[in-house]
């Protein structure tokens, strides 16, 4: 196995997480050549926390110089490297899920392109399971996501509407679809789900609770072979309240994967 030359796109809470973790890989198997980011602060940052230093690339240099390229950064960075990748075909690992969800087209172009494409399952568990119940008929699949005013205040759900962040409510009961319009860096666990099970009609329910100290989901999922419920309580990373702590460790735990010989799990 070659060693792989992995660039980062997006150094923010995942983002330099992974940077870190890199370092601390098989140096014979992946090393971390090149890291994008629009803000400079982040990459200066970045940079002073790390042993070796990587080299700093706009978006199209550094899908040209690495093989291996990591989104930690929106759906739409998402889909400008998704789309720019068409010419280069480098592997692509993609934290913003929802890219497949708010733009449906560019996941057959990548099969299409014969694009590597790995996703890790995010602040969600249980992954392994809707892989597998795709192939029995599911019937109903219900998210529910509960999180603080922290967590949430900036999404775009709360533009031009007077909310009060203070008290208990349901702000949002609907379709994927919706959910990732209006809660974009919120919800990208619904994505994954529906990515793992092509179930179309899942139901997502958004909750505010301003007490809450984690981000909690809630997923239930109902076919004719298994009867699923998982609760998964992620404590929100330091940096950035948005993300849980255990979308970090699950790309973490998919990057040891790619480069290890041992496969554990489906």
């Amino acid at each position: 196995m070659r060693r792989i030359k992995a660039g980062i796109v997006g150094c923010g809470a995942i983002g330099s997480s992974l940077a870190k973790f890199i370092e601390e890989l098989d140096k014979k198997k992946i090393v971390l050549y090149g890291i994008c980011d629009l803000d400079k602060r982040k990459i200066e940052r970045l940079i002073s926390q790390l042993k070796r230093k990587p080299k700093i690339f706009d978006l199209e240099k550094i899908i040209k110089s690495c093989d291996f390229i990591i989104e930690a950064a929106s759906i739409e960075v998402a889909k400008e490297l998704i789309e720019k990748d068409f010419e280069f075909r480098k592997d692509l690992f993609i934290l913003s899920s929802g890219v497949f969800v708010k733009y449906p087209g560019l996941l057959e172009k990548i099969k299409e392109k014969k694009i590597n494409l790995y996703i890790p399952s995010g602040a969600i568990a249980g992954v392994d399971a809707l892989s597998a119940v795709k192939y029995s008929r599911i019937k109903k699949i219900v998210l529910v996501t509960s999180k603080s005013a922290l967590s949430l205040k900036d999404a775009p759900f709360f533009k031009n509407k007077k909310i009060s962040l203070y008290r208990k409510k349901i702000l949002f009961e609907g379709k994927l679809e919706k959910a990732i319009k209006y809660f974009p860096q919120n919800i990208n666990v619904s994505s994954t789900i529906f990515l793992a099970s092509l179930f179309k009609d899942i139901k997502v329910i958004i909750k505010l609770d301003p007490k809450l100290k984690y981000n909690v989901h809630q997923l239930q999922i109902i076919s004719d072979k298994a009867k699923i419920n998982i609760l998964i309580e992620n404590i929100p990373s330091k940096i950035n309240p948005k993300t849980s702590y255990l979308a970090i460790l699950s790309s973490q735990a998919l990057l040891e994967k790619i480069i290890s010989t041992v496969k554990i799990g489906s």
